[in-house]
């Protein structure tokens, strides 16, 4: 039990030096500012705060000094919560010198330029509750290339009541899902191990108990935030956690939460009345064919679940015996597709999409580079493009290239308005295709093939449009990896039902080179994307129900399903641990076994 006790304390530490370092890096605003308004910028603030005229000068001051477009005021004495809150989810370095991630703030003031503030559609009040100023800070990030936090003199109330909002608002912009109950369940888990440890062990838990209220102390220390209520929080730690746990739940709920609990009781009573219809129906007649090869030697692979959103339905990945090739059988119908589409890229999906979507620069850099490792385009067509992300990250590489992007969803249209590609094709592909012959050097299909329902008529698609010369990019999971063996049905790349077509890297070879496309490169670990095993095992620990209100799952949030949250947040720890350690000792399988590739071919003249 000591060893066990010493484990948490040590663990506590590193915490605390991990979030310390991480507030040492925040900058002060420099100042006071003087001098009028400065009319490219807006400031935006949440009620109750209050921006001295000689603080707003100066962060305008500063704002155009560093080229920013986007500057978060956190205050010098925010309250510890709202402070730890945005610590444990922010690398203030990372986030001041990457122009792709995310916006986030301490939901109190932010100043934006006027013109981000226009394209972000944001140019009516100027207070804003704290979770909509979060969601604000979020989309103006999309809108400038530079963004920064500072600590700021600025006053504003307690934000116990509000503790709720800046939550939701701050779930809209960290790397991982982040709900309510869940950032709750851990602060409860953290004081019941020190409590349990008292009961135990009374000598050796006082001592755990006394270092657990020194902790916040450490955290601050030496950083430029000084909280008004630190050591009142630290004084009274065991007794200040389960009251602003029970305050947080308690406080009441703002216009822009309302709001966004409307749409998903409005989701809800769609997706309910879909769900009494029954899932089968999305299933059509089964191909006693390969789509490929034609061959009637078809084997059942795997059986996959819907491991993204957790919607209902079981789909069959059948493997042609003769080619290899593995493909959705039986096919979820177009009506299928739009049911378990919805909501994953839009709709309610669509800010945590465009999170996971920023989060892949470097996979983009890459794409790029390969590219440019062979020729230096001048026109780029990006077929399923999404909003952009692609576009946005290669322009920073290829400045003199044309970037545009094709999408059959509206998403296109949202990348062409915030600039990060040139022309948008809202449409098919194969239906543009006509339209599209010899205008680019380049088009790429970024794990586009596998969502087709004729990835066939697409490569022809592709190869008529292109000039002699021309290249084709194309990026997509391997059915081939190993992982995909072992993991069977749980394995991410096979993505059911969206993945209707798994295509071995020897059968595009064959197909490309029969429409007169030589192949110029391949890569397979650098086309990785990320661990198997710790994917795999997020995937689990999503499917039992981290977020309860998923307006498609037949249960109602409620006490129950909170505590179900903090019986899987226990599950988790463990879970993720041994999928971390499997993918390190998997490294030597995971060099030869990539799961996905990528392919470069270039046109033949004549």
């Amino acid at each position: 039990m000591l060893i066990a006790m010493a484990v948490v304390a040590a663990c506590m530490a590193a915490n605390a030096r991990r979030l310390r370092a991480r507030l040492r890096r925040l900058r002060t605003l420099p100042g006071p500012g003087d001098g009028p308004p400065d009319p490219a910028f807006v400031l935006l603030t949440a009620p109750h705060v209050d921006v001295p005229d000689d603080v707003a000068r100066a962060a305008e001051d500063y704002a155009r000094r560093n080229g920013l477009g986007l500057l978060d005021l956190l205050p010098r004495d925010i309250p510890v919560d709202g402070a730890l809150d945005l610590a444990r989810h922010t690398e203030f370095d990372a986030y001041r010198d990457d122009p792709f991630c995310m916006g986030r703030g301490a939901c109190h003031a932010v100043l934006a330029s006027r013109d981000a503030v226009a394209a972000a559609g944001l140019d009516g009040a100027r207070v804003l509750d704290p979770d909509a100023l979060g969601a604000a800070t979020a989309r103006l990030k999309l809108y400038v290339e530079r963004a920064d936090i500072v600590v700021a003199e600025i006053a504003g109330r307690d934000q116990t009541a509000y503790r709720r909002a800046r939550m939701r608002a701050l779930a809209l912009v960290i790397p991982q899902t982040l709900a309510l109950p869940q950032t709750l369940a851990a602060m409860a888990a953290g004081l019941l191990l020190v409590a349990g440890s008292a009961a135990v062990a009374p000598a050796a838990g006082l001592l755990l108990a006394l270092w657990y209220c020194a902790v916040p102390e450490l955290i601050f220390a030496g950083t430029p935030v000084r909280p008004r209520d630190l050591h009142r929080v630290s004084l009274l730690r065991l007794l200040y956690v389960p009251v602003s746990i029970v305050r947080t739940l308690a406080a009441p709920r703002t216009a822009w939460e309302r709001e966004l609990l409307a749409r998903r009781e409005e989701a809800r009573a769609w997706y309910r009345a879909e769900l009494e219809r029954g899932v089968e129906r999305f299933l059509g007649p089964r191909s006693p064919e390969c789509p490929w090869c034609g061959s009637g030697e078809l084997r059942g692979h795997v059986v996959a679940r819907d491991i993204l959103q957790g919607k209902p339905g079981r789909f069959t990945l059948e493997r042609c015996a003769s080619c290899g090739h593995v493909f959705q059988n039986p096919r979820v119908t177009p009506e299928g597709l739009a049911f378990y589409y919805k909501d994953v890229y839009d709709g309610l999906g669509d800010v945590l999409a465009e999170r996971i979507l920023s989060s892949n620069t470097s996979w983009y850099l890459a794409r790029a580079a390969m590219v440019r490792r062979t020729t230096e385009p001048r026109s780029w067509l990006d077929v399923g493009t999404g909003k952009g992300h692609f576009a946005r990250a290669a322009r920073t590489v290829l400045p003199a290239t044309r970037l545009d992007g094709l999408d059959f969803g509206p998403a296109v249209v949202e990348g062409a308005r915030r600039g990060w590609i040139d022309r948008a094709y809202h449409g098919e592909f194969l239906d543009l295709a006509p339209d599209l012959a010899g205008r680019y050097d380049v088009i790429s299909m970024h794990h586009y093939l596998e969502h087709t329902a004729d990835p066939l008529g697409e490569l022809d698609a592709a190869a008529k449009v292109l000039p002699p010369g021309g290249h084709l990019l194309i990026e997509m999971p391997d059915p081939e990896s190993w992982f995909g063996k072992a993991l069977r049905g749980f394995w991410v790349p096979w993505l059911a039902p969206q993945h209707l077509h798994m295509i071995p890297l020897g059968n595009l070879r064959d197909a490309l080179e029969r429409r007169g496309l030589e192949i110029v490169a391949e890569e397979r670990r650098e086309a990785d994307q990320g661990p198997d095993f710790a994917a795999s095992a997020a995937a689990v620990v999503n499917l039992l129900g981290l977020d309860v209100d998923r307006p498609w799952w037949p249960r109602v949030p409620g006490a129950r399903e909170y505590a179900r949250v903090l019986a899987t947040l226990v599950l988790a720890a463990p879970l993720m641990g041994a999928a971390v350690l499997l993918d390190a000792l998997t490294v030597p399988i995971a060099r030869r076994n990539s799961n996905a590739y990528r392919v470069l071919a270039r046109k033949n003249p004549g």
